[in-house]
């Protein structure tokens, strides 16, 4: 949230965006107004329940130097102080921007499908009548269907003796990268994916950091995984200070 001349971490949960109507649909690195509130059922400090019918997009921060001004002022951490943290505080920050030392390989495999935990939750979820979050009823969301491969990172974050992490990739844009890949032969797919999210992502002259996310299942909660890549140009020109965050 940037509401505060800050740069500060907001989770907005529960968010079904497969039921949320076009004219409340936003996209990453928009930005947007929202009404939210504290999310009690949630013990994760950074996760707050939104209004979806207060929802309005401001406007898409389109590049890099658009971003940077915002992103530069998050603070930054490590896989290894995240996971630490969490591992002994139910209140530890579950949202962190970690930048990558190095990265060791990028693991992409076909998933076997939902495991009957995974679609238990799905089950439920769908079931939830989402007349005070979503408001019409009567709208049936889409199918959540399994993705066709599961991605994973395997780096060393910037902490002193990090043992190597492994973080799966909950990224919005590979899930939007492999329904383009949906007729692609299995090898085609995977090498369009090693692309984007390893030669594109990692390039020599990028600085590539992730945003990094836990689960509200305590048990997991010392486990991170990926939610988004950020990874702009070395040396990419920004003056702050002529940007005021509080201006929309």
């Amino acid at each position: 949230r940037v509401d505060a001349g800050s740069a500060d971490w907001i989770r907005l949960y529960p968010l079904a965006f497969r039921w949320i109507g076009v004219e409340h649909q936003f996209k990453k690195f928009d930005l947007i107004d929202v009404e939210v509130r504290r999310e009690t059922k949630d013990t994760r400090p950074e996760s707050y329940r939104p209004d979806i019918d207060s929802i309005r997009v401001v406007k898409h921060l389109n590049d890099w130097k658009d971003r940077q001004p915002y992103m530069e002022r998050v603070e930054r951490t490590s896989t290894c102080a995240l996971s630490a943290a969490a591992s002994v505080r139910h209140d530890a920050p579950s949202l962190g921007m970690v930048a990558v030392k190095s990265l060791h390989r990028l693991k992409v495999e076909p998933f076997s499908g939902w495991s009957d935990a995974q679609k238990a939750r799905i089950a439920a979820a769908a079931n939830l009548a989402p007349l005070s979050l979503f408001g019409d009823v009567t709208k049936t969301p889409t199918e959540l269907k399994a993705p066709r491969f599961i991605a994973r990172y395997e780096y060393y974050c910037t902490a002193g003796g990090c043992p190597r992490h492994v973080g799966q990739i909950l990224d919005w844009e590979l899930t939007a990268l492999q329904g383009r890949l949906i007729h692609e032969p299995e090898a085609t797919a995977i090498q369009q994916i090693e692309q984007k999210f390893q030669a594109q992502m990692f390039a020599t002259g990028r600085q590539t950091s992730f945003f990094m996310g836990n689960f509200e299942d305590a048990r997991k909660r010392h486990s991170f995984s990926v939610l988004g890549v950020y990874y702009p140009p070395e040396g990419i020109a920004t003056r702050v200070g002529l940007f005021d965050l509080d201006e929309h």
